[in-house]
């Protein structure tokens, strides 16, 4: 436990210094997701068969390849095409585009949730169809998807370690770096762990106070 803790205070600042990059890709990637993802929402419930097609496809691809495929896809492959991006702005993309289908599906789900009733009586009076989205259903949405958008902030702080592999020096690349000159993995590689505890923990008890007050109203 000494030796660790020697080590830790030695290294430990160095991997804890990657914590600002990571920070950075996920509200980077958070800004990029929540506008791509609630209009892709918006397009799967839409009227139109084709913007429904389209937000499909989109929301299927994303899901059905693997994030790291398309990291390298947006790094490595748009070069053939001769476009050339630094690796924050491929990773903040990439993290971005994948992050974009979840919370689409997030924000359909929450508004499909909103009572029916609700949108019909609003139709009723005489309310338009954007009027409704905006003074009955967003109102209620917001609510539900609090939790489910928290837990989805969760898997994007972790996700960003993916950026390692395109050398963006966040908490997982300085961990590699560290462990590849002291070949001590073990104990660089917990390091990194008590860091992503420390950023995500506290998250996962906003999470089960949001789904506790969700039940309570």
């Amino acid at each position: 436990m000494e030796n660790f803790l020697i080590f830790a205070g030695k290294y430990g600042p160095y991997v804890l210094s990657g914590v600002g990059i990571t920070l950075q890709l996920t509200i980077l990637s958070l800004l990029v997701s929540f506008p791509i993802g609630f209009i892709t929402a918006l397009m799967g419930m839409s009227r139109h068969s084709l913007l429904r097609a389209v937000a499909l496809f989109y929301v299927e691809l994303i899901r059905g390849t693997p994030a790291l495929l398309q990291l390298f896809i947006v790094y490595f492959g748009l070069t053939s095409w001769g476009i050339r991006l630094d690796p924050i702005p491929a990773a903040t993309i990439t993290l971005g585009l994948i992050g974009g289908a979840y919370v689409a599906e997030i924000f359909r789900a929450g508004i499909e949730a909103v009572d029916v009733g609700q949108i019909e009586a609003a139709t009723a009076i005489g309310m338009t169809r954007s009027k409704v989205m905006r003074r009955i259903i967003m109102p209620q949405a917001i609510q539900l998807v609090l939790p489910p958008m928290t837990n989805f902030l969760i898997s994007l702080i972790k996700d960003t370690s993916l950026a390692l592999t395109i050398s963006v020096p966040e908490i997982m690349y300085r961990s590699y770096d560290v462990a590849s000159q002291t070949f001590r993995s073990m104990e660089v590689y917990s390091i990194a762990g008590i860091i992503y505890l420390c950023l995500c923990v506290p998250l996962s008890f906003l999470v089960r106070r949001l789904e506790k007050r969700g039940k309570v109203l």
